[in-house]
C-alpha cells in the first residue's frame, strides 16, 4: 500500500511496505466481542509495559460502535507495522492517542483505505518515529560546512554606529517607498475570501504535501487548529512600542543581512540581540519620521506569533497602483498565507534552535520560505488554489533564503522536514 508522498518527501517506508489492516478482524470481533479484542490488541501493542498502566477500555466502552471499530482496526494496523515504526515508537502512547482521537476521526476503515491508514499512522505517532528512522545525522565534512553557515566567525565586535551608517538611510528609503503603495489603497477584499482561502490552504497542506508535514501527532494539524479562525486582517494588528520594534527588527534582518554581518553582528553572542534592539529603539525615538513610517505600515503588513496559538495577520486591503498590477494581489496574499501557515507548523524544538545561529533569519524565515515554495509548486494542480499560485515562487529573504537552500542541499530535504515539523534538529547538525 502506497502512502501519498511528494516527489522528494520519501520518508523511510518505501511504496508498498505498509501492511494493511487485517481482513479477518470483523470475524474476530464477532467471535470474541469488542472488549476482549481491544484489550488483547492494546496489551500486545503496549508490550512489556502493558501491566504498568490501566487499560483504556472504560473510555472505549463509552464510544459508539463506529468509533470502537476505528480504534480496534487502528490498533491492528499498528501491530502489523510495528517493526517499521523505528526505535522510538511508544506503543503505550500510540494506543492511548488512538483512544483520545477517535471522536475527531475523519476516515472509515471500511471504505477509506489508504486515507484511514495514513490517519492511524499519523495520529498514533507512528509516522513521527518511522520517518526519521531512515535518515542520517550529518557528519564531517558536512558538519564543517554547516558550521560555516550557522556560525561564521565574526571579524570584529558588533558596531552599532557602523550599522546605522550602512543601513538606516537605505532602510528609511525602502519603507518610504512602501508607504506610497498605500497612499490610495483599493477597497478591502471580501472578508470571507481570507477565511475561505485559509481553510483551503490548511486542507491542502494537511493532505497533499507529503508525509512529514502532519506527522507530528501533537502538531497543530492534528490538534484541532483552524487556520481560518486565527487569520485576521492586518489593520487589526496592535500598534504599540513592542509591535513597532518587532516590525523594524524584521525589516533590518530582511533588508540588511549583509550590513549586519559587516557591522560584526552575531545573534549567538551574549547580549548582542538586546544591543541590536536597543539600537533600533534609538532609531525610533530619535527619528519621529521613521517611527511614523513604521506605524503607518503596521496595518498593511503580515505578522504572526511563534508557537501554537495567536493571531496571524494578513493584509486585507489591496494597495494602490504603485504596488503593481491588481491581478497579482491575490497570488501575493496566497503566498503570504502559505508562508504564515508553515510558520505555525514549526515544532517547538525547531523554534528554540533558531537562536543558535548567527543569523536567526536563516532558520526563522529562510527555511520557512523554502518549504513555502515547495508547497506552492505542489498546489499548481489544485482545482481551487492552482489559479492563485504566482508565476515566480523562488525562495525569498535574500541571503537567508539562499543559506536555507544550501542547508537543504547539504543534508537533504527530508532532514530539513524532520527538523522543522518533528523537532529533530540533529538532522540539521544542531543540538540544544
Amino acid at each position: 500500500m502506497e502512502l501519498t508522498k511528494t516527489k522528494r518527501d520519501t520518508g523511510s517506508a518505501p511504496a508498498g511496505s505498509i501492511a494493511p489492516a487485517g481482513t479477518g478482524m470483523d470475524d474476530r470481533l464477532a467471535e470474541q466481542g469488542t472488549e476482549q479484542v481491544f484489550r488483547a490488541l492494546e496489551a500486545e501493542l503496549r508490550g512489556e509495559d502493558s501491566e504498568l498502566y490501566p487499560t483504556r477500555w472504560i473510555d472505549v466502552a463509552a464510544y459508539d460502535p463506529a468509533a470502537q471499530l476505528w480504534i480496534v482496526k487502528g490498533l491492528d494496523l499498528l501491530l502489523r507495522n510495528a517493526a517499521a515504526a523505528g526505535p522510538d515508537f511508544d506503543g503505550v502512547r500510540a494506543s492511548s492517542l488512538l483512544v483520545d482521537r477517535a471522536p475527531e476521526r475523519r476516515f472509515d476503515p471500511a471504505i477509506s483505505g489508504e486515507r484511514f491508514t495514513y490517519e492511524i499512522l499519523t495520529l498514533s505517532g507512528w509516522l513521527e518515529t518511522a520517518l526519521p528512522a531512515g535518515l542520517t545525522v550529518p557528519a564531517a565534512p558536512t558538519l564543517t560546512r554547516l558550521g560555516g553557515i550557522y556560525r561564521p566567525s565574526a571579524a570584529k565586535p558588533f558596531d552599532p554606529d557602523a550599522l546605522t551608517a550602512a543601513l538606516l538611510p537605505a532602510l528609511t528609503e525602502r519603507l518610504t517607498e512602501q508607504r506610497t503603495w498605500w497612499a490610495d489603497p483599493a477597497e478591502p477584499d471580501d472578508p470571507m475570501w481570507l477565511a475561505d482561502t485559509a481553510r483551503a490552504v490548511q486542507s491542502f497542506v494537511r493532505d497533499n504535501t507529503g508525509l512529514f508535514t502532519g506527522a507530528c501527532a501533537d502538531g497543530p494539524l492534528n490538534e484541532g487548529f483552524a487556520y481560518d479562525q486565527d487569520v485576521a486582517g492586518a489593520s487589526a494588528r496592535p500598534d504599540d512600542d513592542t509591535s513597532r520594534l518587532t516590525f523594524l527588527r524584521q525589516q533590518v534582518h530582511l533588508l540588511g543581512r549583509a550590513e549586519l554581518v559587516s557591522a560584526g553582528y552575531d545573534h549567538t553572542r551574549m547580549d548582542e540581540a538586546e544591543a541590536l534592539d536597543d539600537l533600533l529603539r534609538d532609531w525610533l525615538t530619535g527619528d519621529p519620521s521613521l517611527d511614523d513610517l513604521v506605524g503607518d505600515l503596521l496595518g498593511y503588513s503580515p505578522a504572526h506569533r511563534n508557537g501554537p496559538a495567536g493571531w496571524i495577520y494578513l493584509p486585507e486591503r489591496p494597495p494602490g497602483a504603485g504596488w503593481g498590477p491588481r491581478e497579482a494581489w491575490h497570488p501575493y496574499v496566497y503566498r503570504l498565507m502559505m508562508h504564515e501557515l508553515v510558520h505555525r507548523l514549526a515544532h517547538a524544538r525547531y523554534i528554540e534552535a533558531v537562536d543558535m545561529v548567527a543569523d536567526p533569519q536563516i532558520l526563522a524565515e529562510g527555511v520557512v520560505d523554502l518549504l513555502t515554495c515547495e508547497f506552492l509548486e505542489l498546489s499548481r494542480s489544485h482545482p481551487e488554489l492552482g489559479a492563485l499560485v504566482p508565476e515566480d515562487v523562488s525562495v525569498g529573504y535574500g541571503a537567508s533564503g539562499q543559506a536555507a537552500a544550501q542547508i537543504s542541499d547539504l543534508v537533504g530535504p527530508d532532514n530539513v522536514k524532520a527538523a522543522f515539523f518533528l523537532g529533530r534538529i540533529e538532522f540539521l547538525g544542531l543540538s540544544l
